[in-house]
Formats: C-alpha cells, sequence, structure tokens
C-alpha cells in the first residue's frame, strides 16, 4: 500500500463516529414498553449496521497515530 493512500478520509471517520455517537444516544434513551420489557432489537441491527465500520475506522484512526509516531 503507497503511504500516500488514505483508506478513509476525514469525512468517512467523522460521519462513522457522529453515526455510532447518535445510534449509543438512542440505547441510552430506550424506554420499557407496556409489559416492562426493553426491546433491543433496533439496537441490535443498529450495532450490526454500523458496528463494523466504526471497528475499520478505530483501526485506520489507530494505525494512522502509529505511523505518525514513528515518523517523528
Amino acid at each position: 500500500m503507497a503511504d500516500d493512500f488514505e483508506m478513509y478520509s476525514n469525512e468517512v471517520c467523522i460521519k462513522a463516529m457522529n453515526d455510532f455517537q447518535e445510534k449509543l444516544m438512542e440505547v441510552d434513551n430506550l424506554k420499557k414498553d407496556g409489559n416492562g420489557n426493553m426491546n433491543f432489537e433496533s439496537s441490535w441491527k443498529a450495532m450490526r449496521k454500523e458496528g463494523p465500520m466504526i471497528l475499520n475506522v478505530a483501526k485506520h484512526l489507530y494505525m494512522e497515530a502509529r505511523r505518525s509516531k514513528e515518523n517523528k
């Protein structure tokens, strides 16, 4: 991979983090249904959708930080 190749642009990273943060806030605000149960299905679906992207962004940012540290 070339050194100038950017796997994830800043915009993609920011969008992934914002989307993930939004989903976390939705989970924090879950309310019990009429039977007193929590329905985590929407949260699970969101994590299945957003989770892989946020993990890949985290790996990307980690590698960028390591590269930056090595180049100092």
